[in-house]
């Protein structure tokens, strides 16, 4: 098995993950087993950096994988760290597409307010919205406020 692997190192913030062409070339013919661990776990990290490296750089990552003429396996593991109410020994399982950790505040306590949803294309246009109204010195401090924030 260990044969098999191999790590490769890009950035997937670029298209085509950063790589040389000749390296493209032989993944999207060759790879059948894609396993992302990239991510910013920094959580006190400015939002748009994060957002950036998290989200954007799965999106690059899903849109490369599509190229692969080979793949069967597209294994995303996620940076996100919750567990809602639960309390004790948390044995992990499957989401379904539509479910959330939140949900679980429904068994102990009346919703006073909607469940949170996230819309990736909200959370854009507001990292986007927020940096065209601040000026270069207050980028940084705004976008590490808005990170702890959300």
């Amino acid at each position: 098995m260990l044969s098999k692997l191999v790590p490769v190192v890009g950035n997937v913030c670029e298209s085509n993950l950063g790589l040389e062409e000749y390296a493209v070339d032989a993944i999207v013919k060759e790879v059948d087993v894609i396993v992302n661990s990239a991510a910013n776990t920094t959580f006190d990290e400015r939002y748009d950096v994060a957002f950036e490296i998290n989200t954007g750089g799965c999106c690059q990552l899903i849109s490369f994988a599509k190229k692969c003429q080979k793949l069967k396996l597209f294994l995303h593991m996620s940076t996100a760290y919750v567990n809602g109410q639960r309390q004790g020994k948390v044995e992990e399982k499957p989401l379904c597409i539509g479910d959330c950790i939140a949900r679980e505040n429904l068994i102990f306590e009346s919703p006073k307010r909607p469940l949170p949803t996230l819309r990736v294309e909200d959370e854009l246009k507001l990292v986007l919205n927020s940096k065209k109204t601040l000026d270069g010195n207050e980028v940084a401090q705004k976008m590490k406020e808005l990170g702890l924030e959300r």
